[in-house]
């Protein structure tokens, strides 16, 4: 069967993020996303354990199962209709039979089922990592508010300030300016303050804005900045 169940999507989703998990210092320490994703289409190439990743694992299990019984086929068919035996004419017949098997309606129906479910488990991750975003960012202000709020106990006037800095309601053209003073032809300074009065606001309504785009894309940019400690303190926040 070259359908994948809902069961099958979950492990899939969950081998993908263990193997990203286990390459993640080479990515983080990409120049660019362009050099990340070079990294991750040589992988084969460049990781001596690429094959003991059981992501890698369940895909070659996938394929063989699904394919195992059109390359036999083909392979006989070749070898039975050309007589040709192991030796000068090994690739000629390994050419030829892979050029079947791609050719075949299984390996059609294949590639396209595994490239529909790969698209809901790459959705689905990138989904799951905004929700843990967001929610260490609320942990984040929480903790900071009750930090501020423990230090001025002798002052509540002071401890409803702080938690009044905490939540600020942004409007959207504050969130386009803001996205605007994080592009990285800015000075760091600027960049900076900008991301302070960022991380005041709901991570919802940074989230769910018009700039969100914008935004995500500089942030981004912020975390691969390897001349300051901006994207050490972004992650921080």
């Amino acid at each position: 069967m070259s359908q994948f169940s809902a069961d099958d999507e979950a492990e899939l989703q969950s081998l993908l993020r263990h193997l990203l998990k286990s390459v993640k210092e080479r990515i983080s320490g990409a120049p660019s996303v362009e050099c990340a994703e070079e990294i991750l289409l040589h992988l084969e190439e460049t990781d001596e354990h690429f094959h003991n990743y059981e992501f890698i694992r369940y895909l070659r299990h996938y394929v063989e199962s699904v394919l195992g019984s059109v390359i036999e086929k083909e392979t006989e068919s070749c070898t039975s209709a050309e007589g040709q035996a192991v030796g000068s004419g090994q690739d000629t017949l390994v050419q030829t039979v892979t050029r079947k098997t791609r050719e075949s309606n299984e390996y059609k129906k294949m590639v396209q089922s595994l490239k529909n479910t790969m698209m809901v488990v790459v959705e689905s991750l990138i989904n799951k990592f905004e929700e843990d975003q967001m929610r260490k960012e609320e942990m984040h202000r929480k903790n900071q508010h009750e930090q501020h709020s423990s230090h001025y106990t002798d002052n509540c006037s002071d401890s409803d300030s702080s938690f009044n800095q905490s939540y600020t309601f942004i409007k959207q053209e504050q969130l386009q300016v803001i996205a605007e003073k994080l592009d990285p032809s800015h000075p760091k300074e600027v960049r900076w303050d900008a991301l302070q009065t960022l991380c005041c606001a709901p991570p919802s309504d940074v989230i769910n804005c018009e700039s969100w785009t914008i935004l995500r894309k500089h942030l981004s940019a912020a975390l691969a900045d390897p001349d300051s400690a901006m994207s050490v303190n972004l992650i921080l926040v």
